[in-house]
This record gives structure tokens, sequence and C-alpha cells, in this order.
């Protein structure tokens, strides 16, 4: 199910921005100080890193040649059923947190996820906004 999620995922959302592995890791960071408050909670969650690698060959003797793209990691939040609770992002120029909590109407049909900027300095609001999370 995580794996048809996240191809799911990347077609929702071809087009990204790339940034460098300074702010990757910033951003890696602030995830993981969201992430251990969950699993605190005993809630599931997995980080997804959006790579783009792109390979070149090239005629002997001349090398082949490789790049290699970041894009911003986002932390996918699971229910104890396995479906898709929330992700969070972390915005490139503020670095608020941005959570989208998944939302469904009547008959389970699926509505936009519901979108809030956290600051970056406040991992805990973040959580709180993720549905199952307990303070």
């Amino acid at each position: 199910m995580i794996h048809e999620l996240l191809e799911r995922a990347a077609e929702e959302n071809p087009v990204r921005e790339p940034i460098s592995d300074v702010v990757a890791g910033r951003h890696d960071e602030a995830l993981a100080k969201l992430r251990l408050l969950l699993t605190k909670r005993g809630m599931r969650s997995q980080v997804v890193e959006w790579l783009k690698l792109t390979l070149r060959s090239s005629r002997f003797p001349l090398q082949p040649t490789s790049s290699l793209v970041r894009y911003p990691p986002e932390l996918l939040v699971f229910s104890p059923q396995g479906w898709r609770v929330a992700t969070v992002r972390i915005a490139p120029r503020s670095s608020a947190y941005i959570v989208e909590v998944a939302q469904a109407g009547k008959n389970d049909i699926v509505l936009p996820d519901r979108v809030t900027l956290v600051p970056g300095d406040s991992p805990d609001k973040a959580a709180a906004l993720i549905p199952g999370y307990r303070p």
C-alpha cells in the first residue's frame, strides 16, 4: 500500500523545485524532529526522499557522466490501518512546516487536503494538527 501511495504522489506532483544538499539537510533535520514526536506517540511515519538521477553514456575513451538532483523530502504519516492521514513538507524559504491533512467527505469521497502552515521552530504545533496525535 505504501508503494502505491508513493507512486500516486509522484504522479500528482511531477514538477518540483530542486534544492541544494545543504537545504535538503535542513529539511531532513526539521522532519526528523517532527518524526521523533510522532514515534514517541506510536504513530507510523515514513520520510520520502525525492531524487532524480541522470546517467549519460559516452563513446570510448570519454567517461560516462551522471548528475543527481534533490527535491524537498516529505514526511508521510499513516493511521494504524495504513491510510495516509497527513503529509508534511518544509517551506523552502521560510522553513515553516507545511502540514497537509487528508480529508474525506460523505461516502468516503476523497477531498483536497487541508493545508496549514506552522512556524519552523514549532514541531509540536505541527504534530498537534495531525489526526491521532495526542500530546
